[in-house]
Parts: C-alpha cells; sequence; structure tokens
C-alpha cells in the first residue's frame, strides 16, 4: 500500500518533466504534483512517528519508547529515508522556484523550461534509487531490530541532517541552472541567477554544518566541535564551493560565463561526493560519524576501486547512480570547456547528456528485478568511465573551428598540433592508475589548454600546482609524478617568451593592494578547496587531521591578509605594507624562538619538527591584525546602510560574515590546533574527596551517581560529581562550578553514550568526557561491587579557552548571511518586476 506513493511520486515526476511550466496554467495542480514527489518522505514519516512495525525500516530503527521527535528523526537513520527525504527537498525547491529567474523571462530559447526539466530529472534519479531500496518492504518473521543509534537520539540530529540535504539540494538546482544556459547560450543575467540560489544556500550550509560541529562538541566524546572527520570534511567541500561562486562577482575582471557555470556543476559535484562520503561508509573507513556501513567496501587503496567494490553490495544502486552523477557532471564541465575552446555551442537537443544518472537508476531497478541474472558487477568499470565523454563526445558533433593562435600569445595548441590535453591526460593516469586524481587533472588542465593565452589563465595553473602539491603532501603521489604534473601546469611560464610589462606592478599602490585583496577572496577559497579534497581523498583509512591543519594554515594567513587590504583600501598603502611586514616579522620570530610560548599542546609534534605551536604562529597575528579594520569597517558599512534607512545592505551584510570568520578562526586556533585529543596528559585519574590539581585547575570527584528514570532516552546514568576549583600560587581552590559526567546506558543497542559535561567560564569552556573505555571501567566496578565501592574515576578534560569565539563567530556569521541573502533576494524581485513590466509595455 505504502509502496503507492513512490509510484504517485514517479507519474509525478514525469507530468513534470513533459510538462514543467504547468504552474503557469494551473498552479495548483501544479502543486499537487510537487506535493506528490514529498508523499513518500511524509508516509515513511508518519509510519515511524506511529511506529508501525510492520515496515521492515520502521522495525529496524524506531521504538515505541522514543519520543515522537526522536521517531520522526529516525526517518533518515539508514538508506532509504534520507533518499526520500532529499526529494522532498527537491520537490519544495522546484516548486518555489518555478517562475523564471533574472534573465530567464521572455527567452526564446526555452532555458527556464530546461532548468526546470533537469531538476525534474535529479528528483527522478533519487526517485529511481529509493524503488531500488524498497523505503516500505515489508518485515520478516521474527526480526527484531536493533533501534535507532544512541548518538543519533539528540535534538540536534532531528535538525542537522534536514539542513544538509537542503543544502544540496540547493547545490544541484545550481547545476541545472548552470546546465541549462550551458545548453541554451541563455547567459544574460547568469551571475544573478546563480546568487539567487547559491546565497540561501551558502546559509543554510553554515548553520548545518554549524549545528553538526555543536552535535560533535556536545554528544561525541571528541573534546571539540570539529576533527577533520571524512563526513564533515565532505559536506565542508560544498561550503567552500559556493564561498568562492559568491565571490566570483568581487574579484577584478568580468568573470567569464564558463567559469559561472563550472562554480554549479562543481558545487553539484561536491554535493554528490559528499553523500557518498557519507552512504558508501565503509570506503572511507576512518569516519567515525558515517552511521551507514558497508562490509565489501575495502581494498584496493584508491577511492574509485573502492567504490566500484560496492557493485555487489545490496545498495549498490546508490552508489552506482552516484558515480554516474560525478562522471557526467564532470563531462559535462568538460564538454562546456570543449565548445569554449573550439568556438562551438552546446546545443539544447544534446541536453539529454544530463539525464545519465537517470538511466543509471533505471537501470538499477531492472537489475534488481531481474532476479540475479543480471548485477552491477556484469557492468565493466571501463563504462562508469566512458560516461564522461558522452556529453563531451555530443559537443564535438556541432560545427567547430579549428584551434587557432590569431592573439600570438602562448598557448598549448599553438606549440604541437597533437592534442597535447588527451596525451598528458592518458599520462597522468598511466602514471597514478587513480581515476579521481586524473579527473581533477584533466579538469584544472583543459581551461590551460583551451585558453587562447595560457599566461592569462593563470588561476588554473595555480589550481593545478596546488593539485600537484598536495597530491605529494598526502602520499597519494609521488614525488616524480607530482613532479610531471607541477610541471605540465607550469610549462607556459617556462616555454613562452618573455613579455615586456605595460606597466610594473607595485606593492606600494592602493590599485595594486585592492586587487590583491579581491582576487584572494576567489583564488584562496579555490586553492584551499583544492587541498582539502585531495586530503579527504586520502583519508579512506586514517583521518589527516595534522595535514588538514598544517598545510591550511597558510591560507589562513592568506584570507587574513586580504581581509586587512581591502578594509584598509582608503588608508596608505605604505602603512598597509609597513603593518604587514611587522606582522610577518613577528610570526617569524615567533615561529623561529617561541613555538612552545603557548603553553597546553602547543610543543606536541604535528609533522616532522613543527609543532602546534608553529601552525599558531604562522595564522595567529596576521588574524589579530585583520580584526581592528574589519570591526571599523562592519561600522562603516552600517552607518552607510543607515543613511539609506535600512539595514538591509550586502556590504554590511557581507562584513559581518567576514569579522564572525575571523573570530571563529582565532577561537579554532585555540580549541582545536592547540588541544592534541589524543595526549593522555588529559586523561586525569580522580580520587574520592581529594582535590587533583592540574594545569592550575582544581578537580575533585564528590559523588557517584546511579540513575534509572527520568530519561527521555536511555535506560540508565551511570555518572561523577567533579567540583571544579580555581587554584591560586598557594594552591588555595576557589570553586567555580560542578559537573556531572558520565554515560547513558542503552540495553538494547548494547551500546553505551558518553554524557558530555561542560563547565562554562567567561574565559571558556572545560569539557569534562567519559569515553568508552572510561565508562565501561566504571560500570564494570559498579556492577562487581557497588555505587560506594567507587573511591577513583578516570575523566578526560579539556580546557578551552576563547571556545566562545568559535560559536560568536559562527552566530555573526549566520546574521550577516541571512541580511545578504535577503537583501539579494529583494534586489532580484525588483529587477524581474522590471522586467516583466518592461515586457508588459512592449507588448
Amino acid at each position: 500500500m505504502w509502496g503507492l506513493t513512490l509510484w504517485l511520486a514517479l507519474a509525478a515526476t514525469i507530468v513534470l518533466m513533459i510538462r514543467p511550466r504547468l504552474h503557469e496554467t494551473s498552479a495548483s495542480l501544479s502543486f499537487l504534483l510537487h506535493f506528490a514527489l514529498a508523499l513518500p518522505f511524509f508516509s515513511l514519516a508518519y509510519l515511524f512517528m506511529a511506529n508501525d512495525t510492520s515496515i521492515l525500516h520502521v522495525a529496524a530503527f524506531g521504538g515505541a519508547d522514543l519520543p515522537l521527535k526522536y521517531r520522526f528523526a529516525a526517518t533518515w537513520a539508514a538508506r532509504e529515508g534520507p533518499l526520500l527525504m532529499w526529494l522532498g527537498w527537491m520537490a519544495l525547491l522546484s516548486w518555489w522556484w518555478r517562475r523564471p529567474f533574472s534573465g530567464e523571462e521572455g527567452s526564446d530559447r526555452g532555458v527556464h523550461e530546461l532548468r526546470l526539466r533537469l531538476s525534474h530529472g535529479m528528483s527522478l534519479a533519487l526517485l529511481l534509487i529509493s524503488f531500488s531500496l524498497d523505503p516500505f518492504k515489508p518485515t520478516p518473521a521474527f526480526f527484531f531490530g536493533n533501534g535507532l543509534n544512541p548518538l543519533l537520539q539528540t535534538d540536534l540530529m532531528v535538525i542537522h541532517p534536514p539542513l544538509i540535504f537542503l543544502t544540496y539540494s540547493m547545490c544541484l538546482h545550481l547545476s541545472a541552472v548552470g546546465l541549462s544556459a550551458a545548453y541554451t547560450q541563455a547567459t544574460t543575467a547568469l551571475s544573478d541567477r546563480m546568487l539567487a540560489i547559491a546565497r540561501p544556500a551558502l546559509l543554510t550550509a553554515t548553520l548545518g554544518i554549524g549545528l553538526g560541529g555543536l552535535w560533535a562538541y556536545l554528544i561525541l566524546d571528541w573534546g571539540g566541535y570539529w576533527a577533520w572527520d571524512p563526513v564533515e570534511t565532505g559536506s565542508f567541500l560544498p561550503w567552500l564551493a559556493l564561498v568562492a561562486m559568491i565571490h566570483l562577482r568581487t574579484r577584478p575582471g568580468r568573470v567569464s560565463d564558463q567559469v559561472w557555470i563550472g562554480a554549479a556543476l562543481l558545487t553539484a559535484f561536491l554535493s554528490i561526493f559528499a553523500t557518498t562520503v557519507t552512504r558508501a561508509g565503509g570506503v572511507w573507513a576512518s569516519s567515525i560519524h558515517t552511521f551507514v556501513t558497508n562490509d565489501s567496501g575495502t581494498p584496493p587503496s584508491d577511492v574509485f576501486g573502492r567504490l566500484m567494490q560496492l557493485q555487489a553490495d545490496s545498495a549498490a544502486t546508490e552508489i552506482m547512480v552516484y558515480v554516474t552523477w560525478m562522471f557526467t557532471l564532470i563531462g559535462c564541465w568538460f564538454a562546456v570547456l570543449q565548445s569554449q575552446g573550439t568556438g562551438s555551442s552546446l546545443q539544447k537537443n544534446h541536453a539529454w547528456a544530463t539525464g545519465i544518472p537517470v538511466a543509471a537508476g533505471l537501470l538499477g531497478w531492472l537489475l534488481l528485478n531481474s532476479e540475479g541474472v543480471w548485477s552491477w558487477t556484469s557492468i565493466p568499470h571501463a563504462v562508469f568511465l566512458g560516461l564522461l565523454f558522452v556529453p563531451l563526445g555530443l559537443s564535438s558533433l556541432t560545427k567547430s573551428s579549428p584551434l587557432s593562435n590569431e592573439t600570438q600569445a602562448w598557448s598549448y595548441h599553438g606549440i604541437s598540433p597533437a592534442p597535447i590535453h588527451l596525451l598528458a591526460s592518458a599520462a597522468v593516469f598511466l602514471l597514478c592508475q587513480d581515476v579521481f586524481i586524473t579527473f581533477a587533472f584533466i579538469s584544472l588542465f583543459l581551461p590551460l589548454y583551451y585558453a587562447s593565452s595560457a599566461l592569462d589563465a593563470w588561476p588554473w595553473a595555480a589550481a593545478g600546482v596546488v593539485l600537484g602539491l598536495s597530491l605529494a603532501w598526502s602520499e597519494l603521489l609521488s614525488l616524480p609524478v607530482a613532479a610531471f604534473v607541477l610541471f605540465l601546469y607550469v610549462l607556459p611560464w617556462l616555454l613562452a617568451p618573455n613579455q615586456d610589462e605595460e606597466s610594473p606592478v607595485s606593492l606600494a599602490e592602493g590599485r595594486t593592494q585592492r586587487r590583491i585583496a579581491l582576487w584572494g577572496s576567489v583564488i584562496l577559497v579555490s586553492l584551499y578547496l583544492v587541498l582539502t579534497w585531495v586530503l579527504l581523498l586520502a583519508s579512506i583509512d586514517a583521518v589527516n587531521f595534522d595535514a588538514h591543519e598544517l598545510y591550511g594554515a597558510p591560507f589562513m594567513t592568506g584570507v587574513a591578509l586580504c581581509f586587512f587590504l581591502y578594509t584598509r583600501r582608503n588608508d596608505d598603502p605604505k602603512d598597509n605594507l609597513i603593518l604587514i611586514g611587522i606582522t610577518l616579522g613577528i610570526s617569524t620570530v615567533g615561529f623561529v624562538f617561541f613555538a612552545d610560548s603557548f603553553g597546553r599542546d602547543a610543543s606536541t609534534l604535528i609533522s616532522g619538527s613543527l609543532t602546534r605551536g608553529h601552525i599558531i604562529w604562522v595564522s595567529l597575528p596576521a588574524l589579530i591584525l585583520a580584526l581592528a579594520p574589519m570591526a571599523r569597517e562592519v561600522n562603516r558599512t552600517l552607518t552607510k546602510a543607515r543613511s539609506k534607512g535600512t539595514v538591509l545592505h550586502i556590504p554590511f551584510g557581507a562584513h559581518i560574515v567576514h569579522f564572525g570568520l575571523l573570530l571563529l578562526l582565532l577561537g579554532h586556533l585555540s580549541t582545536t590546533v592547540l588541544v592534541d585529543r589524543g595526549d593522555a596528559s588529559h586523561r586525569l585519574s580522580l580520587v574520592k574527596d581529594e582535590v587533583i590539581i592540574h594545569d592550575g585547575i582544581g578537580y575533585e570527584f564528590t559523588e557517584l551517581t546511579l540513575e534509572s528514570e527520568g530519561f527521555d532516552v536511555g535506560d540508565g546514568f551511570v555518572g561523577v560529581y567533579i567540583t571544579v576549583y580555581e587554584m591560586n600560587e598557594d594552591e588555595v581552590g576557589k570553586k567555580i562550578g560542578e559537573v556531572r559526567p558520565g554515560m547513558l546506558r542503552f540495553d538494547e543497542q548494547g551500546i553505551p553514550r558518553s554524557e558530555v559535561d561542560t563547565l562554562t567560564r567567561l574565559s571558556g569552556d572545560i569539557v569534562f568526557i567519559f569515553d568508552g573505555s572510561q565508562s565501561n571501567a566504571l560500570m564494570q566496578t559498579v556492577q562487581s561491587e557497588n555505587a560506594e565501592a567507587v573511591d577513583l574515576v578516570r575523566v578526560t578534560v579539556y580546557v578551552l579557552p576563547h571556545s566562545h569565539a568559535v560559536w560568536l563567530g559562527w552566530v555573526m556569521m549566520m546574521g550577516g548571511m541571512a541580511l545578504v541573502t535577503l537583501t539579494g533576494s529583494k534586489k532580484a524581485s525588483q529587477r524581474i518586476n522590471k522586467a516583466n513590466g518592461k515586457q508588459a509595455e512592449e507588448e
């Protein structure tokens, strides 16, 4: 019965693809069809809330004893629910953005219709995956589920996953905007269309990721909000792509339509990639909070090879569709670049190539119903690789002109008639034997290859250089192979003849400093995105926490200096250089002579001879330097906004975001970089009624508590009362608070959950944790003897000064993003109304 909702959603999707502008003739029918797409999710959520155990999914993860909100959250506890939720978000956004965006009004190329069809096609792909998973399958006899994972039985898990999938849905709609523009050449006001989605997407992503960090801070036994876990790093990648896209408009010079389209495709690719990280848990085995796993996802050592091992998995269709989807997006990007380089145009009737993921989903459904005769293992790996050449091949069918170099500028195609891009790509693949690395190389190399002047395409070369360096740092490539990759990207600067500069560039000029500041927002974020993605590729067996922090520090410094230059654009440029020079000098002196001066875990080695203190000195002075000028800029833009009688002012909101980011990064240095969570010195043994002094703080274990009633979730609580003192020089303590960390029992699952407690002070938090081993040891003592016999407990304590800066910065960023989003939406509505009015006058 409930499976009928999937068929209703399928019928609705087909109708909407055939009649994408149905809302113009029948608004009510259009709404009902969009609602039908979300109906499977609402149905599954209802079954969970009613605890209908006749449905296997509910029997496995639901529970009559769960509070209603956690029954609802159990809907996305496994594979089936999140897909239906994703489908519901896609339907909502398709209905919300059903009307033409700026530049789509009155278009005779059908860009509006194509965008809607593409978004519905993406929904269809998700729906077909859902068919293969059969979310409403009945519960077999004698089946007893384990219930909802204890880590998911929290309020934050009611909110965090939906926000992440809403972000991914917005990114998919961004790709629909980009692809519709590419295949119709209707690029008027393309940036406005992109920003109309990118701005709310960034706000949603910031809220979602922040809530995930808060969940880790309060629930997991990390003792922090961020640990570069593959799942959280995966969700961070679309955020970085959205940041880079939003700043494209601020960089100097005109941004080509191809770059906007590429940015949109990148956000969608990274959203699918991040979903794959979460859903193919056996591939990224190092993730601590991947709740969907696959036992078959083991070696080989590369990501593509491990994904292909999941062809035999029960959920193979989902992963294979994601792989197909990613390769199709890459293929579309290649087609866009080829059309630009050869002077041809993508044709609207070739846009069907974007529907390859739908075909993959349909194939998965057919394979599932072949009764074992065929399966995904029957499909060679090369078929998946060939998918990216479908959009590329179709673009080759259009009339094009041979590559030429009339400008006499140095170009790759100008040095040889041979297809250097194909030869270089083949060489890289043969040397590295890694599909994703090869695709990354091609994606960054093709813009260089097709550029009429390779020297002018230096941002792509810079990204390629970072790609090569990152692959070497992460040991995904050997040094000789990485050097070969670097050589291919820097070749123009090695072979191009010296060109006389029309005017020398001086860093002491205000114009030059402004250009650096404006370029930096896009370039630094984009380069950091490349680095983060590569390190995630290398994290399939172990989290590269040290590498993320070590190699990310220079980017942090660069962003801070760009903020400084921009906010002081009206000040004396020479003073700016002097202040930057002094700051870098302080960083250098501190780096060389005072690396251990921050105390705590500053002396812990993080790489070779470098310590955590060294990383702090790289970034801290620059972040502090940028703070005061940014505060002044916030005040300046607020004054300007008030003079206009409103606070809906994009620069004002943007600089609130920037100021919040600086605060967050400063807090990050203190609460994450300076804390070695693997150091045993943070684990304290507390003797009952005895004050143990550690780093100037006194801790006294006073009482053991056993509770079995009064919980929303869990079957019992074992905890300890700890009184905390601030000690003076005479070791006399002043009580500053009391905490009660412990462990919450979940007898049905057999999995205890650490209950973290936090003592909040003006200077920052002190976090108290019973990890798994500590909780188990305490429980065994209680069971074998009694509560009174416990006179020694072990607890993990993290002192996190300046932790409030992280959360204050996060809140400020969301407030600023909300202002930017509302202001942008208001301006977009005014532009559309003006265009509609002009069109009505002409008619």
